[in-house]
C-alpha cells in the first residue's frame, strides 16, 4: 500500500568505522543490540518497532561512477548504518531512554576505535511505497 508508513518516525545513524579493529568492535556491538531489539521491542501498541536494519558496507570516494554502471574506489574505511522504524515519535523517545545504559558504552568505543558518528533522529517518514 502506498504511504504505509508516512508519517512514522525513524532514527539513522551512521558509524564510519577506520580500521578493522574498530569494524570488528562494530559487530560485536551489533549482534548484542541485536538481541537487545529483538527482546526488548514492542511488536503492538503505541511503541511499535516497524522495522530494524543494520546495514555494512565499504566506503567509497563518491558516488557518480555508480550511474556509469562501476564501482567507484574504495576509502579503505567501513561504514554501518542502523536505521529503524516506529509507530510514532513516542516509541522512538522511549526506545532512547531504554538504551541509555548503553550510552556510554557506544560513546567509548566511538572514541577508542575514532570512529565518525552522524545521527540523523526523529525525522517523519514523507512518502513510502511498499509496506
Amino acid at each position: 500500500m502506498p504511504n504505509a508508513l508516512k508519517g512514522k518516525s525513524t532514527v539513522s545513524i551512521t558509524w564510519i568505522a577506520p580500521t578493522e579493529t574498530a569494524v570488528e568492535a562494530l559487530r560485536i556491538f551489533f549482534d548484542g543490540h541485536y538481541e537487545f531489539m529483538e527482546s526488548n521491542s514492542y511488536r503492538e501498541g503505541p511503541l511499535k518497532l516497524i522495522q530494524y536494519t543494520i546495514s555494512e558496507s565499504p566506503e567509497y570516494e563518491g558516488f557518480n561512477e555508480f550511474f556509469e554502471g562501476k564501482f567507484p574506489k574504495k576509502t579503505g574505511r567501513t561504514i554501518f548504518n542502523l536505521f529503524e522504524i516506529y509507530e510514532n515519535e513516542e516509541g522512538l523517545h522511549h526506545h532512547w531512554i531504554e538504551t541509555a545504559p548503553v550510552a556510554e558504552v557506544l560513546a567509548e568505543m566511538v572514541e577508542t576505535h575514532n570512529m565518525e558518528i552522524v545521527c540523523f533522529n526523529q525525522m517523519k517518514v514523507r512518502q513510502s511505497l511498499w509496506d
